[in-house]
């Protein structure tokens, strides 16, 4: 019999409180085991070993043979990695908690690894920007934030009154929403991006200054 596994859906800006909710999770018996849907959709199974700790790194590799090593470095100080592509920046791992272990254990290191997030963040920006502006922008069109009606298409809709209007509206709203959210989802990655990039600026900061 297969183990039952649980999904989450999580939307997260700081990566300090997803390691904290990664491990209130295990406290709860539920341990990551994957992570889909550009890293909205966690995965958990459960387990009976709750005396753990996950950590996580920020790591790219341009190739599967250094992923490999850094995997078994990894091993070798202690650590299981249980969620991370060669190529997805984190990488996740966990270590029995009586051990002790710490993948950053001073300031300079938790700076190190900010720095490869920013660096990585920039690099998605960088990729979308001139796609969002090359190829969106043009069929972009955001005034939909302010005349949603536009999108919906149903003939007659906001001439129909009382519960033959609210009987069409609901059918519709859907189908609108969807479009809707067509026109807005490349800004909206971008803003989520964005904001992701700035936290990593200020935790650098603030890293320095625990160092003056």
């Amino acid at each position: 019999m297969m183990n039952r596994t649980i999904t989450k859906f999580k939307v997260f800006l700081s990566l300090e409180k997803e390691e904290a909710w990664l491990n209130r999770k295990l406290d709860e018996g539920l341990q990551l085991f994957d992570i889909t849907g550009s890293g909205i959709f966690y995965h958990f199974k459960k387990v009976s070993n709750i005396d753990k700790v996950i950590q996580f790194d920020y790591r790219k590799f341009t190739n599967k043979e250094d992923f490999t090593e850094y995997l078994q470095f990894m091993t070798d100080a202690g650590w299981e990695h249980i969620f991370g592509r060669y190529d997805s920046g984190q990488q996740y791992f966990i270590s029995d908690r009586s051990q002790n272990l710490q993948l950053f254990s001073d300031i300079p290191s938790l700076i190190e690894r900010e720095k490869r997030i920013r660096k990585g963040v920039f690099g998605s920006l960088s990729f979308l920007v001139p796609i969002y502006i090359g190829l969106f922008m043009s069929s972009t069109d955001l005034s939909v934030l302010w005349q949603p009606q536009k999108e919906f298409l149903t003939p007659g809709l906001w001439e129909k009154t009382g519960s033959e209007f609210w009987r069409a509206f609901f059918f519709e709203f859907p189908f609108a929403f969807m479009r809707i959210l067509g026109h807005l989802i490349v800004p909206i990655i971008l803003i989520f991006i964005l904001v992701i990039f700035l936290n990593s600026y200020w935790r650098i900061k603030r890293y320095e200054k625990l160092t003056e």
